[in-house]
């Protein structure tokens, strides 16, 4: 995930960073941070698709924060624009031009949780990938391509369609929040399946189209059979 942050007030934008990095650090969540302190060094940077997220203050000397995102928005109708204001003047203005939060100042951590909470969903929600770290490298795995994820002790492990593991040093919960729900499922404490790749169910054990063998937890098993059984009938009735 790219993520801008446009404000004037150096103060303002080392806050929003610094939020970020402890929020990436804490989630296990990838993504890079660029600053800009105004309207036109953001503008001379952007192109359509560049950034993911855009936290902009409204009030910046030279052009203001609504223009700025008028431009983005004329170019880039998937950018999640995260309003800055110390005023709610501009309500109307961020709803023509779709915001996806506000945030007044003062600044306070809370506030930017709930704004990028908000922007982290619509984003995980939408996007066709998912961003890891292995080996010290960003890698992008396309979620049609993960069949299951195994996590153990530190690490969780993506095993894709091909065979192929890449492991990642983050936590279980982390790694399903990203892949955003159906058709992932989480069977068993240690194992999320792509319900895409699920060929049958036999005692304890999903069988992959592969032949792998993923466990299925004792407590809630009813759950996840169902869970299952209706994504099995939506995808065959096209429901």
């Amino acid at each position: 995930m790219n993520i801008a942050i446009c404000d004037d007030i150096a103060e303002d934008a080392e806050e929003i960073r610094s939020y970020l990095l402890a929020y990436f650090e804490q989630h296990s969540f990838v993504g890079e941070i660029f600053v800009f302190d105004s309207g036109e060094s953001l503008l001379a940077e952007w192109r359509p698709g560049r950034f993911d997220v855009l936290f902009l203050d409204i009030f910046m000397g030279g052009i203001s924060g609504v223009d700025t995102a008028a431009k983005v928005r004329e170019g880039d109708p998937n950018c999640l624009i995260v309003f800055i204001t110390s005023s709610g003047s501009h309500m109307r203005d961020g709803f023509a031009l779709r915001a996806a939060s506000y945030v007044e100042k003062p600044l306070t951590p809370e506030k930017l949780e709930v704004a990028f909470t908000q922007c982290r969903s619509f984003f995980l929600k939408n996007a066709r990938f998912i961003e890891v770290v292995s080996k010290r490298h960003t890698i992008k795995i396309p979620l049609s391509r993960i069949a299951y994820v195994e996590g153990m002790e530190r690490s969780v492990f993506f095993n894709t369609e091909s065979g192929e593991t890449i492991e990642s040093r983050m936590k279980m919960e982390d790694a399903e929040k990203q892949l955003g729900g159906s058709p992932f499922l989480r069977c068993h404490r240690s194992f999320i399946v792509n319900m895409n790749y699920v060929a049958d169910l036999r005692g304890d054990d999903l069988i992959m189209k592969d032949g792998r063998l993923v466990p299925v937890r004792m407590n809630g098993r009813t759950e996840v059979v169902g869970a299952l059984n209706r994504f099995m009938t939506e995808r065959l009735f096209g429901m």
